[in-house]
């Protein structure tokens, strides 16, 4: 009787179709116009459902391309830095969104890059999600290196990076800290990197029924397997990181390395969103990169959690060819019974970008139940 219970606990129909006017928010023909690792935060710290007229959004995003799409539908002078962001104005949708980079418009560049005690000359990060807790934004970065491995980079370290309350681009301001929960591939454990989603569990944030926590998940990279990983820790705590505690399985214990994984096949970028019925909502593309948009539901943000339920198959473009990865959800940019899901395409030869710029950008669904 129990198991059945679960089972059911653990189901979901779901529903799911094209958001157009969010793809063409980031069809860009100068300047940035085109990038992947897409985050949105918002501003109020607020992210439930119908936040876009109810706050500003910070859009954090990794790779992108700073140039001039022309008519043909190939970049003309584009230049590809690590990091950029964009600032989406409470009721400007489409047109209040700007979007900033570092450097000049003719030399741009990222807008952070490593400089914490950890870092090494040549490293760069990628954002992940982040949070915005009394005015400050905080979200985590994953630092990376070239490397003459398959992909041709390899992660080398975290960070949480700070934007003080009034932090304006280029965020001269921001503070960066290594963050411990970072570890490489041993003989013993595959490489574990935490930083990968929040969510935040708490009154503040309009989760449904809060306990006052906040989840940050992680990855822990099994062969051909990116497991899921889970961490919590109090709002005020979450840059003491000594207050942090992982799911180890059975328990929550101040052991980094004991994390346990709870599901798998998940991509390095997803989501964790609470719903109104208690259960959590993980989103994310199937086995990483795939063309299935995919979830799990679970009964508390470190599960268990259920079967993987296929969303939706993204479509494969005649040309180019390429890459669809990274989906998750966008909460407060959702209507009610709904949410925003981004994915990434990107095309699998590099000079593609050039030929096809149409390729590199977000892509948007409605996933309703």
């Amino acid at each position: 009787m129990i198991a059945a219970v679960l089972l059911a606990l653990l189901t979901q129909q779901f529903t799911a179709e094209p958001a157009p006017e969010w793809d063409a928010l980031f069809l860009r023909p100068l300047g940035w116009t085109g990038a992947d690792g897409i985050q949105s935060i918002p501003l109020d710290g607020d992210d439930r459902s119908g936040g876009l007229t109810r706050t500003d959004t910070l859009f954090l995003f990794s790779d992108s391309f700073i140039g001039e799409i022309r008519p043909d539908g190939t970049r003309h002078d584009a230049k590809l830095v690590n990091n950029t962001a964009a600032l989406l104005t409470r009721d400007g949708f489409p047109d209040g969104i700007r979007f900033h980079h570092g450097g000049t418009a003719a030399a741009p560049a990222a807008l952070f890059v490593p400089s914490t005690p950890l870092a090494k000359p040549g490293e760069w990060y990628w954002p992940h999600d982040g949070i915005a807790l009394d005015g400050a934004v905080h979200f985590f970065a994953h630092r990376f290196l070239r490397n003459s491995g398959g992909l041709g980079f390899a992660r080398a370290g975290l960070a949480a990076i700070t934007l003080p309350r009034g932090s304006l681009p280029p965020f001269a301001e921001a503070v960066q800290r290594d963050c411990p929960f970072y570890a490489p591939t041993t003989p013993l454990r595959a490489e574990t990197t935490f930083g990968c989603a929040i969510l935040a569990n708490t009154a503040a944030a309009g989760a449904p029924h809060p306990d006052g926590w906040i989840y940050v998940t992680g990855v822990r990279e099994a062969p051909l397997d990116k497991r899921l990983l889970c961490a919590r820790v109090k709002p005020e705590a979450l840059l003491d990181w000594t207050a942090w505690t992982f799911w180890d399985g059975a328990a929550w214990t101040a052991e980094f390395e004991a994390a346990a994984a709870v599901t798998d096949r998940v991509s390095p970028e997803h989501s964790i969103t609470p719903l109104e019925d208690g259960r959590f909502l993980l989103v994310y593309q199937a086995d990483t990169i795939s063309r299935v948009v995919a979830a799990r539901i679970g009964v508390a943000p470190q599960g268990p959690y259920g079967e993987q339920i296929d969303i939706f198959t993204g479509p494969a473009p005649e040309a180019p060819q390429v890459w669809t990865y990274n989906a998750k959800a966008h909460p407060h940019l959702s209507g009610p019974r709904e949410l925003l899901v981004s994915y990434h395409v990107n095309p699998t030869d590099f000079w593609d970008n050039f030929r096809y710029a149409d390729a590199y950008r977000p892509r948007f669904i409605r996933v309703g139940w």
